[in-house]
């Protein structure tokens, strides 16, 4: 059994987009250097104290961090034997694309050595454009992004840059032995944890819209490649979540046309990106996910289906969940005991029971309806 909110840490942020391409995609930005993440971490820049520690919280809390030193060791091992790989994993492309993607860049792009890991440019694109200027008084954001600084407070740019690696794993490196990958933007972000300081309104639904479509976007865009079952099965989890929102409802597609769908997708994760949420409507729509039981008991579901639904609807329910917390004025206790049930029934793989999961919702509802009143 596996914990449906504690999602594979094995494969992190970035992927070879990012280090292919200059900075924020731009092709002027092309011949950009990396300058390392030492270059980032003096006690004068993001490595000093309150307010300049970005670097440190990286560094000791971060599975970034940690992204290489992990492809020498157990299951990294026994995944790359059963690939073939001889010798180091940390040299195969297969693995350091997305654990320590620096690895990949032509050293006529390095200032100095390659990073280990998951490095500050894999997110926030090669810095030798703007790093001797972007922490003057004077220099604004947007000059930092004209300068070639990756966009990451575009909740669709954020979206883009992660999702490579913490989604899309070849076929083969799963039939070798490495975790299934689920990404949800809001989620994995507080989990990272964040070094950085976002308080913008309803950040966190929207980054949870932002990244399901993104993933229903790159799930179609494979399946219209070719068919899997496997992905069917997710694709249609998330075409089923995501009907239930607003922007959702019109703008998908009906029946399996997955190059439709993506595009679709596309424009979805663009519209939540920028869109803006109530109190009311987070209370609206997370209503609406914890009052679906009967969609679990129905007779005609079949429980890998209804499994692949369960996936996606806990982790949704606990990110508005967690926005709505926020607002504060109640007591969430008896809410948070009942969600917690229904996170271990949806975390079941083999032994998925649809009967006892829509009644651990029925019960949610009941918590729900007599916590936010």
């Amino acid at each position: 059994m596996s914990h449906l909110i504690n999602f594979p840490a094995l494969i992190l942020v970035s992927c070879a987009l990012v280090v292919s391409v200059g900075a924020a995609e731009d092709p002027k930005f092309s011949k950009a250097k990396f300058t390392g993440a030492p270059s980032c971490s003096s006690t004068s820049c993001h490595g000093g104290g309150t307010g300049r520690n970005e670097a440190i919280i990286y560094e000791k809390r971060d599975r970034h961090a940690v992204a290489y030193g992990i492809l020498g060791k157990g299951t990294s091992i026994r995944i790359s034997e059963t690939l073939g790989i001889v010798g180091d994993p940390a040299k195969a492309a297969q693995c350091n694309v997305c654990h320590a993607p620096m690895q990949a860049v032509p050293l006529d792009h390095l200032v100095q050595k390659a990073d280990r890991g998951v490095g500050c440019e894999a997110c926030h694109g090669p810095a030798e454009p703007w790093i001797r200027f972007h922490t003057r008084p004077d220099v604004n954001y947007q000059q930092m992004v004209a300068a070639g600084m990756r966009d990451l407070n575009d909740l669709y740019g954020r979206a883009n840059t992660c999702i490579a690696c913490h989604l899309n794993v070849d076929d083969a490196i799963l039939k070798a032995g490495h975790p299934e990958l689920f990404f949800e933007l809001d989620g994995q972000t507080i989990a990272q944890p964040p070094h950085y300081r976002d308080e913008r309104l309803s950040l966190g639904p929207r980054s949870w819209l932002t990244g399901q479509a993104a993933a229903l976007r790159e799930i179609s865009w494979k399946l219209a490649a070719k068919r899997e079952d496997r992905l069917v099965g997710r694709w249609k989890a998330l075409v089923w979540l995501l009907r239930k929102t607003e922007p959702g409802k019109g703008g998908l597609p009906e029946g399996e046309n997955f190059a439709a769908m993506q595009a679709a997708a596309d424009k979805l994760a663009h519209t939540a990106a920028k869109a803006t949420w109530t109190k009311d409507e987070i209370v609206k729509l997370l209503r609406g996910y914890v009052s679906i039981g009967g969609d679990f008991r129905d007779p005609k579901g079949v429980a890998p289906e209804l499994r692949r639904r369960a996936e996606v609807l806990v982790p949704a329910i606990h990110r508005l969940w967690r926005a709505l917390k926020k607002e504060g004025g109640f007591d969430p206790a008896t809410f948070d005991s009942a969600l917690g049930v229904a996170n271990l029934l949806a975390g079941e793989q083999d032994d998925f029971e649809p009967a006892k999961f829509a009644t651990a919702l029925e019960q949610l509802e009941v918590a729900f309806e007599r916590t936010v009143k």
